[in-house]
Formats: structure tokens, sequence, C-alpha cells
């Protein structure tokens, strides 16, 4: 039976690898299956606030700290007069119920995966690519909106979230020099796709990358074929990747006196169009930050719409880029909008949306709610758990992951673990990643696999 649970989890994760939003927005009986999904981890985190210590395998602190933030949700929702029947409700506490796919990746995915699980992923892994790059059937596109709520293509984030995995389960898997080289391959394939696309995702990439880099130090810098397979792989795998990814057509090209074109002008060109295609990929700007005296715009309660919540002025923090200030104005103004209403400690709960999504219909509340009106979420994972449930559930929830990485660490006396945690958890802090459904799901069924199986690196002889 748990040979057969472990294939569903694992099966799960390779379609929510691939397909991610699109799978998670399949109906089954009028319901999507990431509302199974979330229901699920509801139910497995009610088991766990309930199991007697005794049939419990992974770290009792785990567990405990798990249960105390079970017990945090309960007070919130007693505080904020919630609704507990309502499916909005569990929809906006998802962060929580997802966390709970942790302990199924420590149980279940322990004594699976093997090079065939590897191989059916990195299947997967090409799909995505290719899909990634335009090649999405339409066929495909269709099925996912008659039988879906909508159709979305992957996301940056769940792209690098995915490079992440795959090379966890290549370094778990294949011997040393295969899984240097699929890192190699996997890396330099989506640069140039994920570089178009977000640039928290490209710096998550670029931290994974390092991590890999430092903790493979001797095996890659100290051997001879390693590094020559990384200045020559790499850029070969970059620039054939960023030639599909701009499209270009090398029919262009002329067949004779090649040397006249100039191919690395060619190269430079179409590097030139992926930091083109997206304004929001030109990087001069990014994090110039500064202070200025702002006032923050007056909201409606939510409890009572004829009452205003008006904090003022405040010296807030303000970046010359205007993406990541659409972000800083909408965490900043939250936190002023708590502290006003005395909502720091046990957060607004989960009845409806956060008070920065309640300003009148001006243009910076257009651009916050989108076009379309329905965005609700806050763009940070940290930010997220604060405005819902306060400074007790931020601190219960930073309080877990220090207490896991920890436990890795007195475990297996290695940090190999930070490739998984850091850059996830750094492309959340700019992104709605954790606070939907396959991204967290994959993140901690992953994380728990590593709790319980740990990484080899397995050490590589230097010779020249």
């Amino acid at each position: 039976m748990k040979k057969i649970l472990s294939i569903g989890c694992l099966l799960i994760m390779f379609f929510l690898v691939v397909f991610t939003r699109s799978f998670a927005g399949i109906y089954f009986l009028d319901i999507r299956l990431g509302e199974y999904f979330v229901a699920l981890g509801m139910l497995l985190a009610f088991s766990i606030f309930l199991i007697p210590n005794r049939y419990i395998e992974t770290p009792l602190i785990i567990h405990n700290i798990f249960r105390i933030i079970i017990f945090a949700f309960l007070i919130t929702l007693v505080v904020t007069d919630a609704d507990f029947l309502s499916r909005y409700t569990y929809k906006t506490s998802s962060y929580i119920w997802t966390l709970s796919y942790l302990f199924i990746g420590y149980y279940f995915l322990k004594d699976t995966i093997d090079k065939r699980i590897f191989y059916a992923f990195f299947l997967g892994y090409l799909i995505l690519y290719i899909f990634g790059t335009g090649n999405y059937p339409d066929v495909l596109i269709n099925w996912f909106k008659d039988f879906g709520d909508k159709f979305t293509f992957v996301k940056a984030s769940d792209m690098v979230l995915a490079t992440i995995i795959l090379n966890i389960l290549a370094i778990n898997t294949l011997e040393k020099r295969q899984s240097y080289l699929f890192f190699i391959f996997s890396v330099g394939i989506f640069i140039p796709l994920i570089t178009q696309m977000s640039r928290g995702a490209l710096i998550a990439l670029f931290i994974f990358s390092t991590f890999y880099l430092v903790f493979n130090f001797k095996f890659i810098f100290f051997n001879f074929r390693n590094l020559l397979a990384l200045f020559i792989l790499g850029p070969i795998v970059f620039f054939a990747s960023t030639f599909r990814v701009t499209q270009f057509d090398f029919s262009s090209l002329p067949k004779e006196n090649l040397e006249t074109v100039g191919l690395v002008s060619v190269v430079d060109e179409e590097l030139d169009k992926i930091t083109r295609i997206h304004d929001n990929t030109q990087i001069d700007t990014f994090m110039s930050l500064y202070f200025e005296q702002r006032y923050v715009p007056n909201v409606k309660y939510n409890t009572n719409p004829n009452v205003l919540v008006d904090t003022g002025w405040h010296n807030k923090l303000i970046s010359t880029d205007g993406t990541f200030n659409w972000r800083l104005s909408m965490w900043q103004d939250l936190y002023y909008y708590q502290a006003a209403e005395n909502k720091v400690l046990f957060g607004y709960g989960y009845n409806e949306v956060l008070p920065v999504f309640n300003l009148d219909y001006d243009s910076q509340n257009m651009f916050r709610v989108g076009h379309d009106k329905s965005n609700e979420h806050v763009h940070n994972y940290l930010v997220n758990i604060f405005g819902r449930g306060g400074l007790l559930q931020l601190t219960l929830f930073i309080l877990i992951h220090l207490t896991m990485y920890l436990i890795y660490y007195r475990k297996y006396k290695n940090h190999f673990i930070l490739m998984l945690i850091i850059p996830p958890l750094f492309n959340s802090m700019t992104d709605i990643a954790m606070e939907g459904v396959q991204f967290p799901i994959n993140f901690y069924l992953i994380y728990g696999y590593l709790l319980s199986y740990g990484i080899n690196l397995k050490e590589g002889k230097p010779s020249l």
C-alpha cells in the first residue's frame, strides 16, 4: 500500500511540475483538483494535530511547531469571527495546508525515488521546456480550457523549482559526473527563457547555481575535464537555447562566407532580444531604493464599509523600478493598516480580501487588483502570512523553517539542503508562488524527502 501511495504522490508531483496551474485547475465533480489537494493537506494537518506522538516518524519538534501553527489558525478564526464552513476560508489559508505535504514527502518518497523516477521527470522537464518556448499544443490548451477553470503558461518560478527538483533527483540517483552534466544542461537551457520572464526567478536560479558550484567546488574546479565542461558545454547549451527562445531563423544566415556575418554580433543581437522582450527584465533601475514621505491612502474597513482606515503620512521605502515599487507599496500599506486596526498580532484572518485591495477605484487600485479586478495576492510569502495570520503565525512559520534546516544539518552534517530552501523562498518574496497550490506542494514534497533521505553529493576525485 505504501508503494502505491508513493507512486501516486510522484504522479501528482510530475503533473504539477509539467502542467503546473493548468493541471491544478482541472475540474472533477465541479471542484478543482487544486482544491482537493488543499483539502487533503487540511485533513492531514488536523490528523497531525491529533495523532499520538508514538505514531510519529518525523522529528517530534517539527510536529509540535506545526501543531502550534494549527492552533494559531484556530485562534485567528475565533478572533476574526470567521466562517468555519466557507471554502474561501481554506483557500486563503492554503499556505498552512500545503505545508502538510512535507510529512507526505518525508514518509512516502524516501524509498521510492531511483533512476527510473529521475528519467521520467527528466522527460517531463524537456516537455516543460518545449511547451515554454512556444510549442504548447493547441489541443492541450483547449483541453485545459474545456475541463479546467483556465489555461495558463508555466510561470518562471515553477520552472526554477522544477530545475532545482530535477537536479536534486539527479544528485541522489545518478553518478557524480552525470548529475554534474545535467546541472550544466538544465541551468544553461533555462536561463534564456527565465531571463525574459522574471527577474526574481532569474536571481533564484543564480542563487541555486552558486550553491551548487560552491558545494561541488573541488569536484569542478580541481578537475580539468569538469571545468572544461562548464565553460564549453554550458555556453553551447545557453546559446542554442537563446536562439530557440528568440525563434532565430538559421536559414537567414548565408550558406557561404559565414565569417563575414559576424556570428558574435548575431549572438549579441539575440541576447539583446531576450532582455528587450519585456521591459521589466531591464535591471538598470532594479532595486534602486530611497525613502520619501508619502500619504497612505484611506481604505474601507472590511467589517464596516462606511468607515475608513486613515493612517496618515509615513516615511515609505520607494523603488525607482515600477514593478517592484508596486509590491513595496502594498507590503508597507498592509502593515500600516494592520497597525491602525490592531491586527498586527492575529492578522485579518480569512474572511475577505486584504485591505490593500479595498482602495477606491483609482489608477493605483486598478493596478493592484489587476485589469480584471480579481487579484488578491500581495506577491510575498511572508507578508501574506503576516496579513492573514499576524505576527503570531509569521513567527511560527519562520521558526519551523529554521528548525527544519537545523534538523537536516544535525542529521547529515552538511548545508546542501540550502540549494532547495533559499532559491524558492527568495523567489516567493516577490511572487505569488507560495500563495498558490502547485509550487508549495512540490516544494514541501521534495523538502520532506530530503529531511528523510538527505542529499548525497558523492565526493568526486579531483584528478586531472
